[in-house]
């Protein structure tokens, strides 16, 4: 039998209020981004580089993985792909194809970083370990934005 609560339209709204007020997700900053993002992106003519591969999971390294070892992830697009390795609060990477680009780091809390690549494409960047970042990468008037992503997942 059902408890009388559900049978108000009054009880059943603030019950699913009160539900909806303490809902917590664990990665609600990565949620939260993603979703602005999806309503507020800035610029049409943006490309997305979407997030092809992740070190952290591969089957095998799983259960010998410390926390103290480099992770590689690789985005890719149509006009690019970029290699970035994440050691400690440092990003190493390299876009493909080569040539110099400008490199915005964008944190969900902190200031933006900037850095410019050398003619092979690479670049050194400290973000910071807590939260989620993405990468905007610009040349010759083309934007390409990464998918955020975490420097230690599970925040």
């Amino acid at each position: 039998m059902e408890p009388d609560i559900f049978h108000e339209d009054d009880a059943l709204l603030a019950a699913l209020k009160e539900a909806l007020e303490t809902a917590w997700h664990p990665q609600e900053d990565l949620v939260m981004a993603n979703a602005q993002d999806a309503f507020t992106f800035s610029r049409l003519d943006e490309e997305l580089a979407s997030l092809v591969y992740d070190s952290l999971l591969e089957p095998e390294l799983v259960q010998t993985r410390e926390a103290t070892e480099t992770r590689t992830v690789v985005f890719e697009s149509e006009a690019l792909s970029m290699e970035v390795e994440i050691v400690g609060d440092s990003l190493f990477g390299q876009v493909t194809p080569d040539g110099e680009r400008h490199i915005r780091v964008e944190a969900t809390n902190g200031r933006p970083l900037e850095v410019t690549t050398d003619e092979l494409g690479c670049f050194r960047v400290r973000v910071p370990t807590d939260g989620a970042f993405r990468l905007r990468i610009t040349r010759s008037g083309s934007t390409t934005v990464t998918e955020w992503t975490y420097v230690k997942p599970g925040n």
